[in-house]
């Protein structure tokens, strides 16, 4: 095999994305187009030059693989039919409503020998990539600080803010993290109805990290932000930018220099302006032009084409640990 033939199944906003990265991709080939709705699987269809896929069996007798970019309570089923049906699958995030269904996925990938990736794009950022090998560096405790907040778009409406956005930082913090999850609080509001619009957990690991998370679909401005800090070292990124700080102590500050017993404040003042620029180093990853979307498309076909069969994401962790945050809501803070 050559090419993957892939199949996309869901005709929407992200549907479209993929079956253009798909298209786009030199190890994949676009098998075709799926959607309940016939106007938007032929629209789509039509701009790649691609057959309609008239039902769910004749995107396993078109494709290799499948792409689906359904409704997120449809993830699971969509999942495990392909999966079954000897398909590699990537599955938009989240790639469950349940740690339950996750874990069954997972199942169902190992026994059927195929992929299955999530559709985690920040894992691709160029700026989330840059700074992962400083925080494996970083000593617990650590301590993540994530927002990611936008405007209300009316879509995925049937899951609320934390399967719908916080699920990119969980699953990020749970790639880097060494150690199990300890404790869970979480607290939620509905702004809009019918799920949480907004959501603050705190997550504290066995080795003393801590990782708050707050995410909304009901702010003014969007902002996809994360701050990582431990002893020496702090991590900023901005995601929409694409761009990370990193800011490192010197060796006088970690060796003790300026403990409070070896300074004498008199002496000192006058380097207090510019004490922090001077000890401290900072490196700035700035802005890629890598396509996150296509890196995800990318090495879900060359995973296909060499038989790599190993998780590449923690979709499933990420999943399990919302549905953690969502219990501790319910319970009014959690544990």
């Amino acid at each position: 095999m050559d090419r993957v033939k892939i199949a996309v199944v869901g005709a929407g906003r992200l549907g479209g994305f993929h079956a253009d990265k798909i298209a786009a991709c030199e190890k994949s080939t676009l098998a075709g187009i799926y959607d309940t709705d016939p106007n938007a699987a032929r629209r789509a269809a039509e701009k790649h030059g691609v057959p309609v896929l008239e039902s769910l069996d004749a995107v396993a007798a078109a494709a290799d693989a499948v792409a689906v970019a359904a409704p997120t309570d449809r993830h699971f089923e969509l999942g495990e039919f392909f999966l079954r049906r000897g398909k590699h699958v990537l599955l938009e995030k989240p790639i469950a409503v349940r740690g339950s269904e996750a874990r069954a996925l997972r199942a169902a990938a190992r026994a059927e020998r195929r992929v299955l990736h999530g559709g985690h794009t920040e894992r691709f950022n160029p700026a989330w990539r840059a700074v992962v090998p400083v925080i494996r560096e970083m000593t617990a405790p650590i301590v993540f600080d994530a927002r990611r907040v936008s405007p209300y778009t009316f879509r995925c409406t049937d899951v609320g803010a934390t399967l719908d956005i916080m699920i990119h930082d969980l699953e990020l913090v749970l790639s880097v993290a060494e150690s199990p999850v300890r404790s869970v609080g979480a607290v939620s509001f509905e702004e809009f109805g019918g799920y949480e619009d907004a959501c603050a957990a705190q997550v504290f690991f066995e080795d003393g990290s801590l990782a708050r998370f707050y995410a909304s679909r009901a702010e003014q401005k969007p902002e996809r932000t994360m701050s990582v800090s431990a002893r020496g070292k702090r991590v900023f990124l901005d995601f929409a930018a694409r761009r990370a700080e990193v800011v490192s102590a010197k060796p006088e500050i970690l060796a003790g220099d300026y403990a409070p017993e070896k300074v004498v404040y008199g002496e000192i003042q006058p380097e207090i302006a510019g004490f922090m620029k001077e000890h401290y180093k900072t490196k700035i990853f700035e802005e890629s032009p890598i396509d996150p979307l296509q890196e995800e498309e990318n090495l879900f076909a060359d995973s296909i084409l060499r038989g790599d069969l190993a998780p590449r994401d923690h979709g499933v962790e990420a999943v399990e640990l919302a549905g953690k945050i969502l219990a501790a809501c319910r319970k009014g803070g959690g544990k």
